[in-house]
């Protein structure tokens, strides 16, 4: 495509990665401040985990829901609904003087979450549809959520300094603030001509399309490997600074810089997987990082049950590996890969409903993680190296795992 395509569709790029950036901001802020809270609150093991779920439980919902009203009422109107709950629920967050308070709250945020994993994707995925640029894209706006929850983790660190057992609080705000910018910018894009032109107009009509023969067997075709890596990601992700400071038992901020540092490396990973997707494949990244992530949360998780003293460099090195491969591979093709193999009629639905058994996944993940942390971090680590063991299996039975040029794994 030429050069006026291009910069008439960088635009929407943006925005789309703007939004995923706040929202995996707005993922990650309870992790920051997941000991203080814990502490200030006197909450029992079973109030943290239940916390920490709290925003998986409201994007199952978001998922579900939004997919189906964006493809019967479009794309833009919903999306911007997700960015208004980040900043009222956000706000809330940081005022918050009690558990339920905090729960109800996070249960918004991850209604808006829940929102922009959809119709983000899904609208993206139809602007793109002519640049023949569709996958490099949505992988670039996949390393806007990598760079966005490693950014909560440098804001706990940085505001821990200042405001000690009180960051949590200026953490949740930031949150909030960092929602406005996207929302403005979202005045200035429309629905697609894609949508436009092919949506149905009833919602029965799109809930019979998508539950007929192939439409739904792709459904559960997509849908196992993202709730498999979930299991994982969303555990790994809303514990990493509460599993490093319970290892190294040094103080909240060497925790939180501790993820910074861990969280790095999916930079570099996303980084090479936005470069080479197109060459080798959305099936092999997928199968490879599965892969080797589960060698690395196993290696760790062996150590720690024979009771090695890990060094926080280590843990930093070892749960850095697992960050890096999840990255390059499943953290990107198990969101792409449904938004561009389902018609515009029911893309959206279908995203909705792979992305609803993803965060089902990442639910599932943090309890059983969450329970078993308090016996021994290593069983906790052994049992996400099995989930990823799990999903290389059924990422190799549903798609392949050999290199190819990238096209829809359908």
């Amino acid at each position: 495509m030429d050069g006026k395509y291009y910069g008439r569709n960088i635009f929407p790029v943006i925005i789309a990665s703007l939004s995923i950036f706040a929202a995996s901001y707005n993922i990650a802020t309870i992790s920051v401040g997941l000991a203080s809270i814990e502490s200030i609150f006197h909450l029992q093991g079973s109030e943290v985990t239940l916390l920490t779920s709290a925003i998986l439980m409201g994007a199952i919902f978001g998922a579900i829901l939004s997919g189906i009203f964006s493809d019967r009422f479009g794309r833009i109107g919903i999306l911007t609904v997700d960015l208004v709950t980040f900043v009222l629920a956000g706000i809330g967050s940081s005022l918050s003087i009690n558990f339920i308070e905090i729960f109800i709250f996070r249960f918004m945020v991850g209604i808006g979450v829940g929102i922009d994993y959809v119709v983000v994707f899904a609208y993206l995925s139809e602007v793109e549809l002519l640049s023949g640029r569709g996958s490099r894209r949505l992988t670039i706006v996949m390393f806007f959520a990598n760079f966005g929850i490693l950014m909560a983790y440098a804001s706990g660190a940085i505001l821990s300094l200042f405001y000690h057992s009180l960051a949590w609080r200026y953490v949740f705000l930031s949150g909030a603030v960092l929602s406005i910018i996207p929302i403005l910018l979202r005045l200035k894009v429309t629905d697609t001509d894609e949508w436009k032109l092919n949506h149905h107009r009833k919602i029965t009509y799109i809930i019979r399309e998508f539950y007929s023969g192939k439409n739904r067997r792709d459904g559960v075709k997509f849908s196992i490997p993202w709730f498999l890596y979930q299991i994982s990601d969303q555990s790994l992700t809303l514990f990493l600074p509460l599993l490093l400071f319970s290892i190294a038992g040094n103080s909240l901020f060497s925790s939180d810089l501790g993820s910074v540092e861990v969280k790095i490396f999916t930079i570099p990973a996303s980084l090479i997987t936005i470069m080479i997707i197109g060459r080798v494949g959305r099936r092999f990244l997928q199968s490879l990082g599965f892969a080797l992530r589960g060698l690395f949360l196993g290696i760790m998780g062996v150590l720690l049950i024979y009771g090695f003293q890990l060094p926080l460099y280590i843990s930093v090195f070892l749960l850095g590996g697992a960050f890096f491969f999840g990255a390059l591979g499943p953290d990107k093709t198990t969101v792409i890969s449904p938004a561009e193999s389902f018609k515009t009629r029911i893309r959206a639905t279908g995203q909705g409903f792979s992305e609803m058994f993803g965060r089902i996944g990442g639910l599932t993940g943090v309890l059983i993680y969450g329970y078993l942390r308090y016996f021994q971090p290593g069983t906790g680590l052994i049992f996400l190296s099995i989930t990823c063991l799990l999903g290389l299996i059924s990422t190799i039975i549903f798609f392949g795992w050999r290199i190819s040029p990238d096209r829809i794994i359908s």
